[in-house]
Order: structure tokens, then C-alpha cells, then sequence
């Protein structure tokens, strides 16, 4: 595979490691429950179920959104052109 061609997929699987990342574990795992914990206790039906799953969500989506961008860095990584001379 050309160099030109291997450094473009290492950036985009880079890129879409962040971008993933972030919207699983940022908006999906937090953003989302938080929102609908307010909404559920606004409207008076939050559950206790409701609020457990929503917890776990919130205590795991930093986790899950590091784990989602590690194994995207690490597909990049196959990308990446190792430098002989340093």
C-alpha cells in the first residue's frame, strides 16, 4: 500500500476513534440518561429501575468512550509508517 494512502486511513480511523468515542460515551452513556433523568423526574415518572440503568450508564461512559477510542487507535496505528532513522 502507498505511504499517501496509509497516512489518509491512519488520520480517518484516528478521527473516527474521537468522534465515535465521544458520541458513544459523551452523548449516548451521558448526555442522554442525565437528560432523561431530569425529564422522568420532571414529569413524576422516574422508576427505580429507570434511575439504576441511568446511573450505570453515567458511571460507564467514560470507560466505554476510552475503550471505543483505543481500539480505533489502535486500527490506525496498523496505518502508521514507522521511521527506520529515529
Amino acid at each position: 500500500m502507498k505511504k499517501g494512502i496509509k497516512k489518509v486511513l491512519s488520520w480517518f480511523f484516528y478521527i473516527m476513534g474521537w468522534v465515535v468515542g465521544i458520541f458513544v460515551g459523551g452523548f449516548l452513556l451521558f448526555i442522554q440518561p442525565v437528560y432523561q433523568l431530569i425529564t422522568s423526574l420532571i414529569a413524576g415518572n422516574l422508576t427505580i429501575m429507570m434511575l439504576v440503568i441511568c446511573i450505570v450508564k453515567i458511571f460507564v461512559a467514560s470507560t466505554v468512550g476510552g475503550a471505543i477510542w483505543c481500539v480505533f487507535d489502535i486500527i490506525a496505528g496498523l496505518f502508521r509508517e514507522i521511521d527506520k532513522n529515529d
